[in-house]
Parts: C-alpha cells; sequence; structure tokens
C-alpha cells in the first residue's frame, strides 16, 4: 500500500507535475500541454535528475518515458515510488506487454503508447486526477485486527476470510489472491499477465512466459470473483475493468471507502 501523501492537494487548481523524458521536443511538448491543464511543469531530461527533482518538488503527476539514459524509466519509477504517492502516467513507443507489467509493477499508474492523441492524453491525465480526489476523501486507519475494507466489503490476508455486507464470502486460493492484490494496491491498474504472474508466484512456480491459457484464466477468476461479490461489472463496486489495460479497485468516491492496514 502506498505512503500518504504529506502534501494533499487544497487547491485543485494549484497542481504540480514533472516530465522525465530525454528527448527535449517531446519533453517540452508534453510540458506545453500540461502547463495548459494549470500545471507547474518541471523537466528532466534523465532518470537520475527526475528522482531528484520529484523528491524536491514532490509533483502530483509525474510523465515518464521508459528511454532514458542513466538508469531507466522502470528504476526511475521504482525510486520514486519510494517516497511519492504521486500519480505516474508512463509514455513509450515500447508495444511488448512485458515493458507494460514490468511498468505497472515498479509503480506506474497508467501506461500510454506513442504516437497520442492530445485529447487522448488529456483524458488519462482527467482520469488520474479525478482518483486522486477520490483518495483525498478516503482515510487510512488500522483497527489493530488486520482488516482491510472497502466499503461493505472487507478481507482479513492473515486468516484469508472475506466479508460482504457482513455475509462470508467463499473464495478459492487464486480469487482470494487477486482481491488480495487490488485491495492492497488500492488505484493501481493490473493487467491480466502481472495478475498470471502473481498467481504463478503465489504458487512457487517459476517462469515470466504468460500464455493465452494464462491470460483467460485470471478472466475466469475474475468473473467468478465478482459473481461471488455480487458486484456488476457495468457499474461495479468492487472490480473495476480499465478498458485496454486491465483491473484495478473500483472508485468509492460516493461512499468514501476505509482502506485498513494489513497487521504485520
Amino acid at each position: 500500500m502506498r505512503p500518504i501523501a504529506s502534501h494533499p492537494l487544497s487547491d485543485p487548481f494549484a497542481r504540480t507535475a514533472l516530465v522525465i523524458d530525454r528527448d527535449a521536443l517531446h519533453s517540452e511538448k508534453l510540458a506545453g500541454a500540461l502547463r495548459g491543464q494549470g500545471f507547474t511543469v518541471h523537466v528532466a531530461r534523465d532518470g537520475l535528475r527526475g528522482v531528484e527533482r520529484a523528491s524536491k518538488h514532490r509533483p502530483d503527476l509525474m510523465v515518464v518515458d521508459l528511454d532514458l539514459p542513466g538508469i531507466d524509466g522502470f528504476e526511475t519509477i521504482r525510486r520514486i515510488r519510494a517516497f511519492s504517492d504521486g500519480y505516474i502516467l508512463v509514455v513509450s513507443d515500447d508495444e511488448t506487454e512485458s515493458a507494460a507489467v514490468e511498468a505497472f509493477r515498479a509503480g506506474a499508474d497508467d501506461y500510454v503508447m506513442k504516437p497520442y492523441g492530445p485529447h487522448a492524453l488529456r483524458a488519462r491525465i482527467d482520469a488520474l486526477l479525478r482518483r486522486s480526489r477520490v483518495r483525498l476523501e478516503s482515510s487510512v486507519l488500522d483497527d489493530g485486527a488486520g482488516w482491510m475494507q472497502h466499503g461493505s466489503l472487507r478481507l482479513h490476508a492473515a486468516s484469508r476470510r472475506v466479508e460482504v455486507d457482513g455475509a462470508e464470502c467463499d473464495l478459492t486460493r487464486s480469487e482470494f489472491d487477486i482481491l488480495l492484490t487490488l485491495m492492497s494496491a488500492k488505484d493501481q491498474v493490473f493487467t491480466k499477465a502481472s495478475l498470471a504472474l502473481m498467481l504463478r508466484e503465489s504458487n512457487g512456480l517459476l517462469g515470466h512466459h504468460i500464455t493465452p491459457h494464462d491470460r483467460h484464466a485470471v478472466e475466469v477468476h475474475i468473473m467468478n470473483l465478482r459473481r461471488k461479490l455480487a458486484d456488476d461489472p457495468r457499474a461495479p463496486l468492487w472490480i473495476e475493468t480499465v478498458r485496454g489495460l486491465g483491473y484495478r479497485l473500483a472508485p468509492a468516491a460516493a461512499r468514501v471507502p476505509v482502506m485498513l492496514h494489513v497487521a504485520g
């Protein structure tokens, strides 16, 4: 679970962004688009400077290219995640699924392929910022008993118990592991491949090659999980499908969810 921001956004128009991109022309184009959305923008041309400026300015949004000199974009994201809960949007010309999976596992919130249209990019940024407002309405509490709660959905990692509206829900091991992953990450998007890797590792299996069968298995687990949680995918309360990307815990602005730390 991400650390809580020490600098919440009180003014929705006073936002800071950081562009980390080696290409001067592309980074200035991005910076200009972000300024047009009301951001104060900082720019870094390599990963180390990007981490340095992220630490100094604590931006609300970071746009990171993966092809960076020094340390690559994946390592840049990992280092930033050590101290920042700001949103990270990856822009890349690497269309392989493995790159997207690694970016999300490093801590990225969204992945956009080049070339992209300005309107599409703005829509993705607006979506991230809406999720940011939902997160600020949430509170993080520790009940001392190890429960994680999202609305009326409760999960206890140590005893592997799940309750919905106070009623016990019987999940398979894979269904429980997927739900725990989504609830622990809160608003991170997981691809089918990344969930398949997680299930493989939790079962003590080796290898990183994901087959169509693996992806289909994740789809079946999600379908069964939704059925057991009585979650309608057309108006999800718990599991949201992010078109073209994967799945995440559904935002819950209307009911202001409470997330509880899992007791260590």
